[in-house]
């Protein structure tokens, strides 16, 4: 058996390359929080906390646009401020010139998927954020790089 096959050699490779593609599948999340820059937005609920899947809520962002009549794919949304949150301006295709805007994910229609549609939470702050999320008077933590790849940090109220 050649050096290059042996079995340790295969199983680092198998691993170097398993660490790699975890990177890659992180890397916009990962680069938001290490890098990005804090924004609050409004936020409202979209499901309640489903006891089934945890404290994992759907979110949704009132100033934030939807897609009409977009090819599917990469859009952008160039963010403003708005009193005390952010808001999107717009959808645009081509990325903007400068900062802050969200790289998002569009069908074509309906509502963008910008990397901040769901945050998990301990039970115990669940309740809390529900109730600020019902009551229209939360906002999303989240921090956004200069690519416009987003992450949601928190929910606290507005």
């Amino acid at each position: 058996m050649s050096r290059l096959t042996s079995r340790p050699v295969l199983v680092a490779a198998a691993v170097v390359l398993q660490l790699a593609l975890l990177t890659v599948a992180v890397w916009p999340q990962l680069s938001a929080r290490l890098t990005g820059t804090r924004y609050r937005l409004a936020v409202g609920p979209v499901d309640p906390v489903d006891p089934f899947r945890g404290a994992y809520a759907a979110l949704q962002y009132p100033g934030l646009p939807v897609a009409r009549g977009l090819r599917p794919g990469r859009v952008f949304v160039p963010l403003t401020r708005d009193g005390a949150v952010w808001k999107g301006t717009g959808v645009v295709v081509a990325r903007p010139a400068a900062p802050p805007y969200l790289t998002c994910e569009t069908r074509g229609e309906g509502p963008l998927s910008c990397g901040i549609d769901s945050l998990f939470l301990p039970e115990d702050a669940a309740r809390r954020v529900q109730e600020e999320l019902r009551d229209d008077r939360a906002a999303a933590v989240v921090r956004v790089d200069d690519q416009g790849n987003a992450a949601v940090l928190d929910i606290e109220p507005r």
